[in-house]
């Protein structure tokens, strides 16, 4: 989903992504993707989802995509999620705890929404560090980003 200010951390992020890569450590892809008909859409945003519109995360939108700059490669994993958090009613802790890995590095956008909620549900989990990378992650504005 698209969100002011998260073209301008696409840079970092490719970096964070390219360091990731050639030290091996696995890259997970997150993205949003919901229903057509907006049945797996949180309520207060169903409204985006009414008859005959097509909702800003279908599967095949822009929405649903990674942004310009933003590639899976092969060994990536593209992970697919419909609520803030990416633990939320999905396989990625089962597929964490298969890999073996305990420390997580947190990039993307929202931050006050799912980069937080993916944080608060890794330390949750117990995973052993938990880190954000500050200037690859943004929110709508820098203030919100700031948490002010």
């Amino acid at each position: 989903m698209l969100v002011n200010g998260g073209r301008a951390i696409v840079p970092n992020v490719i970096k964070a992504v390219e360091v990731a890569r050639q030290r091996g450590i696995l890259v997970i892809w997150v993205v949003r993707e919901h229903d057509p008909l907006g049945r797996d859409v949180e309520l207060f945003r169903r409204h985006l989802y009414t008859t005959g519109k097509v909702g800003p995360t279908v599967k095949g939108t822009e929405g649903a995509e990674l942004v310009d700059g933003l590639v899976i490669k092969e060994g990536d994993y593209k992970l697919v999620k419909t609520r803030f958090s990416a633990f939320f009613a999905t396989n990625l802790h089962s597929l964490l705890q298969g890999a073996g890995i305990n420390n997580l590095i947190i990039t993307g956008v929202q931050t006050p929404n799912c980069i937080r909620q993916t944080v608060f549900d890794a330390v949750a989990l117990d995973y052993q560090s938990v880190t954000v990378i500050f200037d690859a992650t943004a929110a709508a504005t820098p203030d919100i980003h700031a948490g002010k």
